[in-house]
């Protein structure tokens, strides 16, 4: 099985590259030869100490298969390390949160090759076949989108499960499949340009390079709606394109 990748990303306008709180693992472009391959997308939550950092650790501990358990004290001991004043030390006692999707391919030993895609938030996964969109997860319209999604925390003492808010969704994938993973903001706005215009597919595909995806990012924060909001809510946008053939 052959998986290939590219990865685009930028942070919320107004904000620094320091300030961006999404991520993705692998980070980088890729060309593997595997029997399976997992890979993910984070959105951090702002408001939360740490949660760039965090998403950072739930993407990697997807991919390369870290219990929760072992995340969560990777957090712990390495924030805790550093010097803060007293009111981020405060803020550190709630915790990160952060919303997680996450890709598992395998190649599979009769004709299906099966896919599982877990997710836990409003980072979305869109599954595309000959410039078709097949599917959206976990979540399949704009409007379902708002201010409260399911999130992971840092934390055990955390209120909710995250293994009671997981979702899983499975599939078979053909060769030239292709998946995008994406977070939040990107996601919402592309959910809402296949309903006006069906044509998301190929919008997606052609975010070929960091410029194009600069470029659109830019056009839709800009564009108003006519309900007053910017087509693409302003904040970290990352892309993280896959792949697969046989």
């Amino acid at each position: 099985m052959r998986v290939t990748g590219k990865v685009f990303w930028m942070p919320k306008k107004g904000n620094s590259i320091e300030e961006y709180e999404d991520a993705a693992y692998p980070f980088e472009c890729f060309d593997a030869e595997a029997p399976e391959f997992k890979c993910a997308v984070a959105d951090g939550a702002t408001e939360t100490s740490f949660a760039g950092f965090w998403a950072a650790l739930l993407c990697e501990g997807f991919a390369e298969n870290f219990a929760l358990k072992e995340l969560r004290q990777t957090w712990n001991e390495a924030v805790r390390q550093k010097e803060l004043p007293w009111y981020a030390e405060e803020k550190l006692e709630k915790g990160a949160y952060a919303a997680l999707v996450g890709l598992h391919l395998k190649k599979g030993r009769g004709k299906k090759n099966p896919f599982i895609v877990e997710a836990t938030g409003d980072c979305c996964i869109f599954h595309i076949r000959e410039n078709q969109m097949l599917s959206c997860f976990p979540i399949e319209r704009s409007e379902e989108f708002n201010n409260s999604p399911a999130l992971i925390c840092s934390h055990e003492f955390a209120s909710v499960d995250a293994q009671m808010q997981r979702l899983t969704s499975k599939g078979d994938w053909k060769d030239g499949d292709t998946f995008f993973l994406l977070s939040d903001a990107i996601a919402c706005w592309a959910l809402r340009r296949q309903e006006e215009f069906q044509d998301l597919a190929n919008v997606l595909q052609n975010i070929e390079t960091q410029e194009d995806l600069i470029r659109l990012v830019d056009e839709e924060r800009q564009l108003i709606m006519e309900d007053g909001r910017p087509s693409m809510k302003n904040d970290d946008v990352t892309v993280l394109c896959v792949t697969v053939c046989s």
